[in-house]
């Protein structure tokens, strides 16, 4: 009705115009990222597969949620149990069931992957609180340590100051959802502010599969002269959820929207972070930057009769010293960086207590140098210090990881119609164990080590079409995983390799529309043996359309397709039966699913006003990307969303 009402008014009082938007078409190729190399820098002059989702491309998105958002993005797969974004997780370059370790997740830079399984809460952030997402594809160990193996996400957030502003979102949809946001903002003197709230709430796609949710966020910072800034950032989340639990293979035909849960299960999560920082700028002397950030999760819940509760203190310090200089006729930046977190871990089940204190300790160092404006040469590494220990023992665990990377880029063009570049890099990765992997893990556990090899072009055609194309191969050694044949958490004895490509297209035919289209392959496999990596598929495509038909109305549509891939669970159990790599598979494949997603924008700017109409899933496929066991968790049919934002 929201919607209708909308597109009934008159365009003589309240739309700008007619005329189709003149904003020259962007490309990802000339976008500026920080995530690569921790400063800012050209996509196109980076030696890896970058891409950037800006505020645009949310606007235009029908996602509802950060991983939906994700999800469309070339080589990334989300995987749900609940439907939502809690206790979803986003998979980078076939990683899969343990990409909550192996991918890994930044807001702003600062780490969110917790010291457990439970993976990062992208819940703990709304779509409005976020400015851009930065995703790197591949090793990123030297820079950011543990965990960077598949790639890295860096969700940025709305940066304080600009104009004085305020806005305020109202959204209603199918399943009992409702949403509200509000933020304010803006610079005053030498101050910058932004505040962003908001709250969601809705039954959820499944019986049991309610989710309510709320954020706060503050960003603060002080200009003080040319030289000096001073920042403070605080996040507050809370929500509270149903735990459906999964249906057999039976109960998902028969009805998918049902819950075989008889006890209530449910969970709630409280979590506040606090961060503080400055960055000083010491013209020839070359900029330094410190962070400071104090993290408490506290999460509960009762799944079948049976509590559980996790609750972790994080303290984590990041300094970092860049200097920019000339050598001879070569520019060059260099990168120097210190970085620890210590987490105080707690988790008490029915079945365990796993108290732990944890921290992570890395130095590195980051050179990238210029030649002749065509070529750019660069290399870094990291020592790493690991310790854990279990407080109601006292036994320590330790380790000590070195990683480094080489990379080179070739830029070229070619008149005035064909530019870019062509890169190559090496480099190498590892994850420790966490903490409930050491839980319940065989003595001699150890970290994985990986090694990692990329290579590529980023093309930019007559302004108008623009094509990246990457190989990649990544070989892991000593692979942590879960072996459910005797209920323990051990190393693979035999290496697993991913290779693929990735092919993404951007092109612009008008100003006004925009089709893009990505796919991904990836062979995840263990080697000398043909047995798949689970849940990881070797197709992925995303296509879209986005079409700006006047100044006040935008149509956008968006296909995906992922592939059929292994159920999660123990990928080695018919070749441990069999003895034979020609063994069949003892669980039936997850099968291939296609999903379409629509929205329909007005823009009523004389009003200060936008409305939108999105529908998810629109021919209502039945699908699900998490089944273990021949158990599923079904992921939403069609559901449709209408709201409306007013900017002040």
């Amino acid at each position: 009705m929201l919607f209708a009402a909308m597109l009934g008014l008159q365009a003589g009082v309240l739309f700008a115009g007619d005329d189709p938007d003149e904003a020259p078409p962007a490309f990802v190729m000339d976008e500026v990222v920080v995530t690569a190399d921790r400063q800012s820098e050209q996509i196109r002059r980076i030696p890896a597969n970058v891409t950037v989702i800006t505020a645009s491309d949310i606007e235009r998105s029908s996602a509802r949620t950060i991983v939906e958002l994700l999800s469309a993005e070339g080589g990334l797969t989300a995987r749900s149990l609940l439907g939502n974004d809690k206790k979803a997780v986003v998979d980078i370059r076939g990683m899969g069931e343990t990409s909550v370790s192996n991918v890994l997740v930044l807001v702003d830079g600062v780490g969110q992957n917790p010291a457990d399984m439970a993976g990062p809460d992208f819940s703990s952030l709304f779509l409005d609180q976020v400015e851009r997402i930065e995703i790197l594809r591949g090793a990123g160990a030297v820079l950011y340590g543990d965990g960077a193996v598949g790639g890295v996400i860096n969700i940025i957030t709305r940066p304080a100051g600009g104009k004085p502003h305020a806005s305020a979102t109202l959204e209603g949809g199918s399943d009992q959802y409702t949403k509200g946001a509000a933020s304010v903002g803006g610079a005053f003197g030498p101050f910058r502010l932004s505040v962003i709230g908001n709250y969601s709430d809705t039954d959820g796609y499944r019986q049991k599969g309610y989710f309510w949710n709320k954020n706060v966020s503050t960003d603060i910072a002080c200009d003080l002269g040319e030289h000096l800034s001073l920042w403070a950032k605080t996040r507050l989340h809370k929500d509270h959820y149903g735990l459906p639990g999964p249906l057999t293979l039976e109960q998902f035909d028969q009805d998918p929207r049902q819950s075989t849960d008889t006890t209530d299960s449910n969970g709630e999560t409280w979590q506040e972070s606090y961060s503080a920082g400055l960055e000083a700028f010491l013209a020839d002397l070359g900029n330094f930057s410190a962070s400071v950030t104090y993290k408490e999760r506290e999460n509960a819940w009762v799944q079948t009769l049976t509590p559980g509760s996790i609750e972790s203190r994080t303290r984590e310090m990041n300094l970092r010293y860049q200097w920019n200089h000339d050598i001879g006729a070569c520019q060059n930046e260099l990168t120097l960086g210190w970085d620890r977190r210590d987490i105080a871990y707690d988790q008490e089940t029915s079945f365990a207590t796993k108290p732990y204190d944890v921290q992570h300790a890395g130095t590195y160092v980051f050179d990238k140098l210029t030649l002749r404006d065509h070529w750019v040469f660069q290399a870094g590494a990291r020592h790493h210090d690991y310790e854990n220990i279990l407080t109601t023992t006292g036994k320590k665990t330790t380790w000590t990881q070195d990683v480094y990377t080489l990379g080179a880029v070739r830029l070229f063009e070619i008149g005035d119609r064909l530019k870019g570049s062509l890169f190559a890099n090496h480099a190498t990765s590892f994850r420790v164990p966490n903490v409930d992997e050491l839980g319940f893990a065989t003595d001699d556990i150890r970290p994985q080590t990986g090694d990692h090899w990329d290579a590529g072009a980023k093309l930019l055609l007559s302004q108008r079409a623009e094509l990246g194309l990457t190989w990649f191969h990544i070989r892991i050694q000593d692979e942590i995983w879960f072996d459910a044949f005797n209920y323990i958490n051990t190393n693979y004895d035999r290496a697993t390799t991913r290779k693929g490509l990735e092919a993404a297209l951007r092109f612009y035919p008008t100003d006004t529309l925009k089709l893009w289209a990505n796919h991904t392959y990836t062979k995840a496999r263990f080697e000398d043996v043909d047995y798949e990596v689970p849940t990881v598929p070797q197709h992925k495509t995303s296509a879209g359309a986005s079409w700006t038909a006047t100044s006040w109305l935008q149509l956008d549509l968006s296909y995906q397709f992922v592939g059929s891939r292994p159920q999660g669970g123990n990928p080695l159990e018919d070749y441990r039966k069999t003895g034979s790599a020609s063994g069949g598979a003892t669980y039936a494949r997850m099968p291939s699913y296609q999903v379409v997603d629509a929205k329909v924008t007005v823009r009523l700017n004389r009003a200060g006003a936008k409305a939108f109409f999105a529908v998810n899933n629109l021919f209502d496929e039945q699908y699900y990307t998490n089944n273990y066991y021949d158990n599923v968790y079904p992921a939403p049919g069609r559901t449709w969303r209408v709201g409306v934002t007013w900017a002040f």
